[in-house]
């Protein structure tokens, strides 16, 4: 306000900075093992994998309040019981532990996390980083496994048959959550405490942000048998049959909210939330068989074998996908306020103090607390019967909702099999063979309101997104496998295999969400993480330097081991995508982009490091709109209307091929044997070890940096503005040489 204040101070307020970060990380692992014979029939084994790790490093922005610890631990326990009964029958009991956990709240209780995070827009092209701590996490997550396997001889088979019980515990706990998030139109707002934007998750019954803890639970059984079978001297037949139950997620406080769909032309008008229980129904005929053989002909004296397979195998969800909905009503509501601003402080003239807008900037009532922050009585809401918020159409605070299929399909595996090994001279072993394998129901993630939109339907006023995961997608592997192996001899061992290959799918990873949700076909295209050709070189070598009465001298002067992989491959593919200026399916549907419509020729096809380093990529010259054409759509109305027109879908996904691979890792360790001491054995050691990773630092780019933005498209298909001139150039890489140096002690 002029007259006000001392004016300018002459200090800028703004300033780019160049800031170091530096990051201490001290990773320690620790093994154990204890065998032990009870009986003349009964062994023992206990087996401990433990590994901390702790980081500090500034989190965010470098500044002194963003100093962060984090302290992670993953650890393992095995105990196997093996039980001889008789010559010919034996069963193994097996325990298995094995969890990862950490808790940013806990390591850090200097941050100030009762102090709201803020985050300024931007002031022309000048970015401002956000004030405040990062959200913290705290995850626990552990699998519990207890599996029995009995084995018995009769003639020419060998049985075995058992089953396995495993119990998932997972921690949804997003803490971050409890914090709410605030936006500033520029430095100004900021300084006078006055946010125009206020969004978080809040408790809908107080209106306290809160996290929604959620102690999720899994559990999957399985069964199986198994006979092989030598059929002749020289032929082996494996059959198997195995049953495979996956559990439904659930959570021990009961309150998974759980979104379930209308019936037909109501899907989305007549959705509703159902609290507590299971979160879906599991299929239950998962039954898997296997069958293999294993052929040595006679007439090429024992240096042959011919083997072969097919299988079906099943798996679960991923948990941490399927917990997602931890942010559903009617526990929980993530809600968001806005103080209407126009260009030029119009908001502001009318309201300045945006009262009534629902925004609630307070801190908690501990600095270091992340909990303690008021509860907003905007956030407060009233559900219908239906568990969703009445809303009105058009419904001012529409929100986001994630679902999942009442009775989804088990992501079943078909794989199969055939290759021939043949025995050289010079101890080398030479092998080529296929592999291949065809994926069903794989989990695809999309907004099935856009889904919805183009069967028709109408869309519900109060649920803007519907955050869908189902599984629905599949993909398949071929590959043709060459193998050349030098067995280990005179302390050394050599492995080359070259492997020509196709991966072929609709989704690659989780989260990832193809523009055409309508058609998951249409996402059908290379595997983000095919590479057509691959090569492998695996050496070992292990020299003996002294032998016999000199065992001793072997013990200082030996222990060498010298190891090395060197990895090439033709590189991942990449997809380019125009941006829109309107959204499709509806105005805020998310959906912003497209794949071009068609391809033209003249493109270069180029792969090397170099043509994706440059300033302009040499293949498309500073313009891809030449060699891409632009897709036409139809734009989104605004929420809740909705337009059945379908973009056409556009060329395959990941049609360009990124640059290669090209690593040597290497290893080096020392061992010093120890003398003879009671309590350690015979065979205790010290052993130093040094891992050099991307050995000779060569430059691998990140196909995932590549800019696959072409340019903004009209409906029409015109352009809309400049081409992007950086189309094709890639923006970081792998890591750098890395060396490791570790020590260790065995006894």
């Amino acid at each position: 306000t002029p007259g006000v204040g001392g004016g300018l101070n002459g200090v800028p307020d703004i300033a780019f900075f160049n800031t170091v970060n530096p990051t201490t990380t001290s990773q320690n692992q620790y093994n154990g093992r204890v065998d032990a014979d009870l009986t003349q029939k009964d062994r023992v084994n206990f087996t401990i994998y433990w590994v901390p790790v702790t980081t500090t490093d500034y989190n965010g922005p470098t500044r002194s309040e963003n100093l962060w610890h984090h302290q992670q631990t993953n650890d393992a326990f095995s105990l196997i019981w093996n039980h001889t009964f008789t010559p010919t029958l034996l069963n193994q009991a097996r325990v298995n532990a094995a969890g990862w956990r950490w808790n940013e709240v806990a390591t850090n209780p200097q941050e100030p996390f009762g102090l709201p995070q803020a985050n300024i827009a931007n002031i022309g092209s000048v970015s401002i980083n956000f004030f405040g701590a990062p959200g913290p996490t705290n995850f626990d997550q552990w699998t519990y496994s207890f599996n029995d396997v009995l084995t018995k001889i009769v003639g020419r088979h060998s049985i075995k048959a058992g089953g396995e019980v495993t119990r998932l515990y997972f921690l949804q706990n997003p803490t971050y959550n409890a914090r709410p998030s605030f936006n500033f139109q520029n430095l100004w707002d900021f300084a006078n405490d006055a946010p125009v934007f206020e969004g978080g998750q809040f408790n809908s019954k107080n209106g306290e942000p809160f996290a929604n803890r959620q102690d999720n639970r899994e559990n999957l059984w399985g069964v199986f048998v198994q006979d092989d079978f030598k059929l002749r001297q020289n032929l082996t037949i494996n059959m198997g049959l195995r049953y495979s139950y996956f559990g439904a997620l659930y959570s021990t406080e009961n309150n998974l909210d759980v979104l379930q769909f209308g019936s037909g032309a109501n899907a989305l008008t007549g959705m509703h939330v159902r609290v507590g229980g299971n979160l879906y129904t599991p299929q239950k005929n998962n039954f898997g068989p296997v069958v293999g053989f294993a052929w040595s002909p006679n007439r090429y004296q024992n240096k042959t074998v011919i083997r072969g397979g097919f299988g079906i195998s099943y798996n679960q969800n991923e948990i941490a996908i399927t917990s997602n909905g931890v942010g559903n009503p009617p526990n929980a509501v993530n809600a968001s306020f806005n103080c209407p601003f126009l260009p030029g402080g119009v908001g502001y003239t009318t309201n300045p103090s945006c009262a009534g807008t629902g925004i609630l900037y307070e801190t908690a009532t501990n600095i270091n607390s992340l909990f303690g922050y008021p509860p907003n009585s905007a956030a407060i809401t009233t559900f219908g019967s239906n568990n969703l918020p009445i809303c009105p159409s058009p419904c001012g605070s529409p929100i986001g909702v994630t679902g999942f299929p009442s009775n989804p399909k088990t992501t079943a595996i078909y794989h199969y099999s055939l290759d021939i090994q043949e025995q050289l001279p010079f101890k080398l072993v030479f092998m080529l063979g296929y592999q291949g394998n065809e994926s069903r129901h794989l989990l695809v993630q999309n907004n099935w309101n856009a889904i919805g939109a183009t069967q028709g339907l109408a869309l519900n006023p109060g649920v803007q997104s519907v955050d869908f995961y189902e599984n629905a997608g599949t993909g398949n592997y071929n590959a043709l496998i060459g193998t050349l192996t030098h067995n280990f001899s005179r302390g050394f061992q050599a492995t080359a295999q070259y492997t020509w290959s196709k991966a072929m799918d609709e989704n690659s990873g989780p989260y990832y969400e193809d523009p055409y949700p309508f058609n998951t076909s249409a996402a059908y295209g290379r595997s983000s993480y095919n590479a057509t050709n691959a090569f492998k070189l695996y050496g070992l070598w292990q020299p003996v330097f002294f032998h016999g009465s000199h065992s001793w001298i072997e013990k200082v002067a030996g222990g060498w081991s010298l190891s090395g992989i060197w990895n090439v491959h033709s590189g991942f593919p990449w997809s380019p995508f125009y941006g829109l200026s309107n959204q499709v399916y509806y105005a805020s549907s998310g959906y912003g982009s497209l794949r071009p419509a068609a391809t033209l020729p003249g493109a270069g096809m180029s792969t090397s490091n170099s043509t994706f380093e440059q300033k302009t990529n040499p293949n498309y010259g500073g313009n891809g709109t030449t060699f891409f054409v632009a897709p036409t759509y139809v734009a989104g109305p605004g929420f809740p209307a909705a337009t059945t027109a379908a973009p056409t879908p556009g060329i395959q996904r990941d049609t360009l091929n990124g640059p290669g691979y090209n690593d040597v890792d290497a290893s080096l360790s020392k061992a010093f044997g120890l003398p003879r001491i009671k309590g350690l054995g015979e065979n205790a050691r010290f052993e130093i070890r040094a891992d050099a990773f991307n050995l000779f630092n060569k430059t691998n780019l990140n196909t995932g940096c590549i800019d696959s933005y072409l340019g903004q498209a009209n409906p029409n298909g015109t352009l809309n503005g400049n081409p992007n001139s950086d189309f094709g150039v890639i923006g970081c890489a792998l890591g750098s040489r890395t060396v490791q140096l570790q020590a260790r002690f065995s006894f």
